[in-house]
């Protein structure tokens, strides 16, 4: 395949989270199917961002592919206030960039390793409010290295997009900017954490 396929637009409000696998309805030019970790170690996710399905990535290791794209078009004539919602997840030490394209202008961009976590990124489309062909697509740029690893997951293109996170707010690690609890909540047990106190509590974090 060479890439050139061409598929209709998907209608939004719309999410994709590549646990069915590889959606047939993207054009993918060098990015693949995951689930679990990546082959390289010290770099990649260890799962998707939910537990248990899938993800897309760019596996670096060897001669890459440079760059890898995957696109897909989209209807966001119904929606008021557009907006692209995703989890990307870049570890490593000679991660590259990872761009997203809105028909064909640049309108986000991220370099370099952002810690062994799934993180979250929001942008404004409301200069493409109305429009009935959106082409989004990301581009994976290659770092220098194999453990340069890019993931991604939970695509979704909305008015209002979910934010996985802790929304308890009694947690240490309260969200409040999460609509969705996605079971990390912390609570810490306070007390003497000293062995060799005469109160030491054993349970105490």
């Amino acid at each position: 395949d060479d890439g050139s396929c061409v598929y209709g637009c998907n209608t939004a409000p719309y999410c994709q989270n590549f646990d069915s696998g590889a959606p047939g309805d993207w054009n993918n030019n060098g990015w693949a199917i995951n689930s679990g970790g990546t082959p390289s170690t010290n770099t990649g996710p260890s799962d998707d961002i939910t537990g248990g399905g899938n993800y897309m990535y760019y596996e670096v290791s060897g001669s890459p592919q440079n760059p890898v794209s995957l696109s897909v078009c989209l209807d966001i004539s119904i929606l008021t206030s557009p907006a692209l919602a995703f989890y990307y997840h870049m570890n490593g030490n000679a991660v590259g960039t990872l761009d997203v394209i809105a028909n064909g202008s640049n309108i986000w961009s991220i370099s370099g390793s952002q810690g062994n976590q799934w993180n979250t990124a929001q942008i404004d489309l409301s200069a493409y409010t109305g429009s009935s062909s959106v082409n989004i697509e990301f581009i994976g740029n290659y770092g220098g290295g194999w453990q340069g690893d890019i993931a991604i997951d939970e695509v979704c293109v909305d008015g209002s997009v979910a934010v996985y996170g802790c929304t308890d707010p009694i947690a240490a690690n309260y969200n409040p900017s999460a609509t969705v609890d996605d079971g990390s909540c912390y609570y810490p047990m306070p007390g003497c954490t000293d062995p060799t106190a005469i109160n030491y509590n054993p349970s105490a974090t």
